[in-house]
């Protein structure tokens, strides 16, 4: 039988801070390590959301009074859509994804989609050293993971049905 005790092992005790009212939001950035991401060798990035969902939650634009309008079709879609089911989403801007252009024109690109549910069951903190030795933990917003975005052309139906049959 062998006796637990101390193994001569010194720790050091730091002091974590929390700040309470922060009003900055903290975030992640995920990378696939297989994109071997390097932040050293950046000159320049420029980071901006990718607005191209937002069409898909406009209405359709046609005239309400006037020429080419129809009597009371607003209320007919709204009572449609209730009647099966359909509740519209809308359009938030900080569920849309992020673009993250690397090194200009000729640099990669990184498309950043946010991870739902992080946050639920799991609280992250982002840990900062400061020049007394304490830590201050800040605690994480959201978190996006980045993968590539392909810089190849691909093909249309047509061309890749001409292809195909050659």
């Amino acid at each position: 039988m062998t006796s637990l005790g101390s193994s001569g092992q010194s720790s050091t005790e730091y002091t974590v801070r929390v700040p309470k009212n922060t009003n900055k939001k903290y975030n992640v950035m995920a990378f696939n390590s297989g994109d071997k991401v390097n932040f050293s060798t950046w000159t320049q990035a420029k980071m901006e959301r990718d607005l191209s969902n937002k069409r898909m939650f406009q209405d359709e634009e046609a005239p309400e009074t006037g020429a080419g309008s129809e009597f009371g079709k607003k209320l007919r879609e709204v009572s449609r859509r209730k009647k099966f089911g359909f509740v519209p989403r809308e359009f938030k801007l900080e569920d849309q994804p992020w673009l993250l252009r690397v090194n200009g024109k000729a640099g990669r690109k990184f498309k950043g989609q946010k991870k739902g549910g992080v946050t639920d069951n799991a609280c992250y903190y982002i840990f900062t050293q400061c020049p007394d030795g304490a830590f201050e933990a800040f605690p994480v917003h959201t978190w996006y993971n980045f993968s590539t975005v392909a810089r190849h052309r691909t093909l249309t139906a047509e061309e890749a049905e001409e292809e195909w049959d050659r």
